[in-house]
Parts: C-alpha cells; structure tokens; sequence
C-alpha cells in the first residue's frame, strides 16, 4: 500500500511539474511577443525622429545630406550621391538614433537632386524612388517624375532586407505591417510634398 501511494506521489509531482512548465512557457511566449513591440515602437519611433532631422537638416543646409558609407563613423559621404547607404547619423548630431532597436544601423537612400543647394525648379526627382506594399501595389506616384525624395529603413529583427528592400536595381523598396518570419522591415521616406512644404514655411522655396 505504502509502495503504491509512494509511486501516485510521484505520478502527481510530475504532473504537477508539467502544469508548471506549461504555465511559465503560455507567460514567456507572451512577453516575448512584448518586447517584440516594444522593439518595434522604438524603431518606429527613431525613425520618426530621424525624418524630422533630416528635414531640419534641409532648412539649415537647403539641402539633405548623402548617405554615409561606415556606419560606425556616420558621416555622409559625397560618392554615394543617388545610391543607397548608411544613415549619416553623426552628420546630422543622431547618436542616440544611429541604430534600431536590434543594434543595426538603418539604411539610407536620398534622390541626386536633393543633395545640391541649387535644388531642382520644379521640384523633379531623378532617382525615380518606388514604394510598394508586399502585395507590389504602388504606394505613390510612379510616374518618371517620383515623389519619393528619400528613404530611411530597419532590417528589422532579422537583420535582413526583406523583399524589394534586399536590391535597389529596380529602385522599389517595400514597406508594410509586421509580420513575423516573413516581413520585419520597417520603413518611412520623405515625400516631395512634405519636402517642399517645409521649404516654403522656411521661406527657402522658390
């Protein structure tokens, strides 16, 4: 009698073990998808914090800077005029945003026009700057004349670019919602009608 009630002792314990791992791993997933978002508000966030420099930048310099080519140093660099690089985060006083919130520096591309103090009248872009969602439906005016001036994108968890963003051949990059294991990147551009908004309440447009 002693044996058996020894044995459903352990048969409980067990299970009770098993309830127990069962309880912690339904928190853990829970507040793993937490700090996911948390993550993600505050590359959100930073990039949000980065647009409005680089439109302060415009005002100051009537102009926005050029990608940098070492993301540890963070200066722009004049020979990546039109192309993708790093975001000049030092050249525009950002350490506190030079990465995202995986430790990864953010992307950063400007259309060719935009880096010259003699910006273009009309505003024209050349570069032709594409954004499409994941379903490749176009986000803005794709005519030849873009009305992206520029882009600024995390890799996101995966450190990857995800999609359109992993080639700049085709000049499209991609920006939608969050989905795990499929599209993490996380995207924001200046478009031209916000640029030149800004120009004008600054009085340096035309």
């Amino acid at each position: 009698m002693t044996k058996n009630q020894f044995g459903f002792s352990l048969i409980e314990i067990a299970m009770v073990l098993l309830i127990i791992s069962l309880i912690i791993s339904s928190l853990l997933l829970p507040l793993s998808i937490q700090r996911e978002q948390i993550k993600l508000k505050s590359t959100q966030q930073d990039l949000e914090t980065i647009k409005e420099s680089l439109l302060g930048f415009l005002v100051i310099n009537n102009r926005l800077p050029y990608p940098a080519s070492n993301p540890e140093i963070g200066m722009e660099t004049s020979s990546l005029n039109g192309q993708e690089g790093y975001l000049p985060w030092a050249t525009l006083a950002l350490d506190s945003s030079k990465t995202d919130a995986w430790g990864q520096a953010f992307r950063y591309r400007v259309d060719a026009q935009y880096t010259s103090q003699s910006l273009p009248t009309p505003p024209n872009t050349s570069n032709n700057l594409k954004i499409r969602d994941l379903q490749n439906t176009p986000l803005t005016n794709e005519n030849t004349n873009s009305d992206v001036i520029a882009i600024i994108f995390s890799k996101g968890k995966d450190g990857q670019a995800n999609k359109e963003n992993g080639g700049t051949i085709d000049n499209i990059y991609t920006q939608d919602v969050f989905i795990d294991n499929y599209f993490d990147d996380q995207l924001i551009f200046l478009p031209k009608t916000i640029v030149i908004n800004r120009l004008v309440n600054a009085g340096l447009w035309p």
